[in-house]
């Protein structure tokens, strides 16, 4: 595992826990689905970082 996509991940998981409470203290709408969406997007990243981990191993192993 390389030490990007580590920063990566541990920044990415900074940012969906910000999203999250974000979300947590609004009082409108707007701001609601602004905080889930960057915890959506967050999620969504760090599945991709999930994906290109193994892709990497399976592109080494053939």
């Amino acid at each position: 595992m390389g030490t990007d996509r580590f920063i990566f991940g541990v920044l990415t998981i900074v940012v969906g826990l910000f999203g999250l409470f974000y979300a947590s203290g609004s009082h409108d709408g707007y701001s609601y689905f602004v905080g889930l969406a960057l915890f959506v997007g967050a999620v969504l990243f760090m599945f991709h970082l999930i994906k290109g981990y193994y892709d990497q191993l399976d592109a080494t192993d053939h």
